[in-house]
């Protein structure tokens, strides 16, 4: 089985340093008008260029390109649809972080053009495989403010088959690994069933991407039981929100194809690669699949600019002690 590093999603858009505010100092200046939308995309493409060299330099064998066009997870994926608008600011989660909310008006349509330009402007800038990430139709729906006169399940429904109708579009823009992400699903596991009608809808169209199902944010012991009924190529789980999560799935010889995210993507303390590596060991032998991936328990946006390299560097060392490089 091959243990390969890779990026969970995000990277810091801003740093503290005046070199690492430069977007900050251009979206001021394209609201003032004193760039141009060309000029701005230009800086955009420049950062995200420099991202894909830390990833590269940090040792990764998947990246993606941090996600430096996303204002937030939710409100970018709803602006991959026909059908809604985007709305005011909410808490993400028990973050510092807020998210646009999408009002939905029905007659939902997926476009998916921001997320294949996204792919083709990585693919052309790497050689590596690319991770490309979104939020999945049960979190985007519950997230959103439906004002069609629909339920929650006819939302998540119709957003599980655009998202399915459109996954050979980004396989063809150049990505291998597509994280569709479900945080909100561990906090209201009442949905359960479902996630269930819609997934299959969502990986419907996929060919020869690997499609990860990605649970952050939450204390997955409320969905654990279930976590065996999903037919998917691999599992990212955030480890840091469920206490002897990592135990009872040893104990338990957890088999699904796994991508651990056992490395803290919300605290600056710097864990030690030999300790994260000794405590995986023993759940290796029951994954499932040809690869498991290690990565932080979510993006790293959280994280000062320093502190999310030397998250990945970390990532890295701990795949290579577990590989014996």
């Amino acid at each position: 089985m091959k243990i390969i590093a890779a990026i969970h999603s995000s990277f810091p858009r801003i740093g503290e340093n005046p070199d690492e505010q430069k977007l900050r100092r251009a979206y001021a200046g394209l609201e003032e008008g004193k760039i141009s939308k060309a000029e701005f995309t230009a800086i955009e493409n420049d950062l995200i260029s420099e991202i894909i060299a830390i990833q590269e330099k940090s040792g990764l064998g998947i990246i993606s390109d941090g996600l430096i066009r996303w204002y937030d997870p939710v409100s970018q994926m709803a602006r991959n649809f026909d059908g809604f608008e985007i709305n005011g600011l909410l808490r993400f989660f028990d973050t510092n972080f807020y998210y646009r909310q999408p009002i939905y008006h029905g007659r939902l349509s997926a476009k998916f053009a921001l997320l294949e330009s996204d792919i083709i402007y990585c693919a052309e800038n790497t050689s590596k495989p690319i991770k490309a990430s979104m939020l999945g139709p049960v979190s985007l729906a519950g997230m959103s403010l439906d004002k069609s006169g629909g339920t929650i399940e006819d939302l998540a429904l119709a957003i599980a088959d655009g998202i399915g109708k459109k996954l050979s579009t980004l396989e063809a823009a150049g990505v291998q690994y597509i994280q569709i992400e479900e945080p909100w699903l561990v906090r209201h596991p009442e949905y359960w069933e479902l996630f269930k009608t819609a997934f299959p809808k969502v990986i419907s169209g996929k060919k020869s991407a690997k499609i990860i199902l990605a649970f952050y944010f939450a204390d997955i012991n409320s969905i654990y039981n279930r976590l065996p009924e999903i037919d998917v190529d691999m599992l990212g789980i955030d480890f840091t929100y469920s206490p002897g999560l990592l135990d009872r799935m040893i104990s338990d010889k957890f088999s699904k194809p796994m991508a651990l995210g056992i490395l803290d993507a919300r605290n600056t303390k710097l864990e030690k690669a030999s300790e994260i590596a000794g405590q995986i060991t023993p759940l290796l032998k029951n994954i499932k699949g040809n690869e498991c991936h290690i990565m932080t328990s979510c993006g790293l946006e959280y994280l000062p600019c320093g502190y999310a390299i030397k998250k990945l560097e970390l990532t890295a060392q701990v795949a290579n002690l577990l590989t014996g490089k």
